[in-house]
């Protein structure tokens, strides 16, 4: 009787254990198949750098479009829209203001840090695009044309002029930005945690990741891709 009661709990004991297994191992799947999806990365290539035609484009990515008054309309390009992907433009000149060839007029700021973008001319500020520094998704679905963000009333265009760039030559340029923009990227340490999220898919570029550099990398960007010394 004493053995029987024995065997009768040792089998109760295993099927509990058995029940508890299942249970867990149904936990445990449930909780996998419930994980978060990779989140899918914005990326560009040399090749969808869009560049439109008639414009003049500075060595510090800004472009100009001359008005039949003599004024210049200034915006930034798409290379500066996709590896800055700004989330807010802060104007460093109001109306009226003088400014020299090599000054910063306007700050980027892209997830906390500040980058430059400087005037290719010298001039008057005689307005400013307050629509598009208000509302960055228009300039980032299109940087160019009416998504203008300065006007400037130049001192005298002509002397620098020739240092600016039109035509076909803009779009071999572009190129030869985005490969050295990457070759920047491979000499420069991201933040440690985020080391890695640089380049995807081959080589492709993660749009807005100069946010991802660090103070010296940020310098550096400043120092190779926008100003014009």
């Amino acid at each position: 009787m004493v053995a029987l009661f024995v065997l009768l709990t040792f089998v109760l004991i295993i099927s509990i254990n058995l029940i508890v297994t299942k249970v867990r191992e149904k936990r445990i799947s449930v909780f996998e198949e419930t994980q978060p999806e990779p989140v899918a990365k914005t990326v560009f290539t040399k090749e969808s750098i869009y560049v439109p035609q008639g414009l003049y484009y500075s060595k510090g990515h800004t472009w100009l479009n001359f008005a039949e008054d003599g004024k210049l309309k200034l915006g930034i390009d798409d290379f500066i829209n996709k590896v800055l992907k700004p989330g807010k433009i802060y104007s460093l000149k109001t109306e009226g203001d003088k400014v020299s060839r090599g000054e910063p007029i306007f700050e980027i700021l892209a997830n906390g840090r500040r980058v430059k973008i400087y005037s290719p001319v010298d001039g008057v500020i005689t307005s400013l695009n307050n629509s598009i520094l208000e509302n960055m998704s228009l300039l980032r679905e299109n940087p160019y044309r009416d998504n203008w963000l300065i006007e400037i009333e130049p001192a005298d265009v002509k002397i620098v002029l020739p240092s600016f760039k039109i035509g076909k030559e803009v779009v071999n340029w572009m190129k030869e930005e985005v490969n050295r923009f990457k070759d920047l990227l491979a000499h420069l340490s991201p933040k440690p945690s985020l080391v890695g999220a640089t380049l995807y898919d081959g080589g492709n570029i993660v749009e807005g990741v100069v946010r991802l550099l660090d103070e010296n990398g940020i310098s550096k960007f400043e120092d190779e891709f926008l100003k014009l010394s």
